[in-house]
């Protein structure tokens, strides 16, 4: 083998890992909500002017983007906040920086829920990134702002003024899951502003994300990075849906065999782009379906807290394993009519048993393709479950 290639099966891998225990201990230890980020699109914005000279710049920030909302208040503001700060994703005051800040203070949950705040001058001279830098996306608007008015961005966030990129942008940008989101996205960040080497690794699925990310201060790792060069880094990043991609199988050999390197941080970044359709026979227990779930997933190696949504058939709406496997994964529960499946079974294995039952020749596939529009598995088909994968593009 070339010192400089890889290929998984030349890779001497440990017996004990085993790809459904991985699942196991996914679903048992709980895909947190906290960990989960959902990529900013379509965000709406309200802008509070209390002032008239205010209440021009408003507008002209108003007229250069999309889904605005223009308030203008001369009293009463910390009230209009409070009502406005869980309906949008960016709330921008033109006003003095101190008026915004104790407009929102009694609102604050965490920077991975509150919404953008940014603070601009009456004249529009200066452009502020007050709360939700990242994740919010706050300083990307700053900018944008900023261009529109010509002004002067201020922003403080440490990667940002030493011109890194940092974890939490990307996961927002992504919309995915880390386990453990704050701790990691602290970890590395801090790693990047102290010039800490910290590489990143795009599966094939995700590579073309690249383009559209700042990954200042990361250093790209592929199946062509020489397996030494990857010992030499303090942390590795992986954006990847699966179990156990090519990184995993590196990492783990790279601890086995050299001790020094058991405390190199590995974070695995999960898109949530995943959809799930499912059947199951009447009344099946929820256990049973968790258990055939977590076989199919190791089966076919997809991560379970890369599910967003899963789908079955209207007529097990109340189906409460179902419901169970959907809230565990923290994904949507959708139902399709028996006309919306027609329209895509007959691409799928067909059941004339299924078809009398339910009037349609396949449930798991239809609702997978329906969901994503892309079916990426076979049918799994056991102890009455069925299941299918489908995968959304970005």
């Amino acid at each position: 083998m070339e010192k400089n290639k890889f290929d998984l099966d030349t890779i001497s891998i440990d017996k004990n890992i085993d790809s459904k225990n991985e699942v196991d201990r996914i679903l048992e230890n709980g895909i947190s909500k906290k960990d989960i980020v959902i990529a900013k699109k379509n965000i709406r914005i309200a802008i509070i002017a209390i002032t008239e000279k205010g209440k021009n710049t408003a507008e002209k920030i108003a007229s250069e983007l999309e889904n605005v909302d223009v308030f203008f208040q001369k009293r009463g503001i910390k009230e209009l906040t409070g009502e406005l700060f869980n309906k949008y994703e960016c709330i921008i005051f033109v006003s003095a920086c101190g008026i915004a800040v104790r407009c929102i203070s009694p609102f604050l949950k965490s920077k991975f829920e509150d919404p953008a705040v940014l603070v601009v001058d009456d004249n529009g001279n200066n452009v502020i990134s007050l709360l939700s830098g990242h994740i919010g996306g706050a300083n990307e608007i700053t900018l944008k702002i900023a261009d529109v008015l010509n002004a002067n961005p201020v922003i403080t966030t440490s990667t940002d003024t030493n011109k890194k990129g940092a974890l939490d942008v990307i996961v927002s940008k992504i919309g995915g899951y880390v386990e453990n989101l704050r701790e990691s996205a602290k970890l590395v960040n801090s790693y990047l502003v102290d010039d800490k080497r910290v590489g990143i690794y795009f599966d094939s699925d995700y590579e073309s994300e690249k383009d559209s990310l700042n990954l200042s201060g990361f250093e790209l790792i592929d199946e062509k990075t020489e397996i030494d060069a990857i010992a030499k880094l303090d942390a590795l990043v992986s954006v990847t849906d699966k179990l156990r991609c090519w990184v995993d199988e590196i990492i783990y050999n790279i601890k086995k065999d050299n001790e020094e390197k058991e405390d190199l941080i590995y974070i695995k970044l999960v898109p949530r782009r995943i959809a799930l359709g499912m059947g199951c026979r009447k009344n099946t227990e929820t256990e049973k379906m968790i258990e055939e779930f977590s076989i199919f997933s190791a089966l076919n190696n997809i991560h379970p807290a890369a599910i967003v949504n899963t789908g079955s058939l209207i007529i097990k709406k109340d189906e409460k394993c179902m419901i169970d496997l959907s809230k565990a994964l923290c994904a949507e529960f959708n139902l399709f009519d028996v006309d919306e499946i027609c329209t895509c079974d007959y691409m799928f294995d067909k059941s004339e048993f299924v078809k009398k039952n339910t009037g349609v020749y396949s449930v798991a596939q239809p609702s997978a393709y329906l969901l994503s529009g892309n079916v990426i598995s076979d049918k799994y088909k056991n102890n009455g479950t069925t299941f299918a994968f489908g995968r959304m593009k970005g």
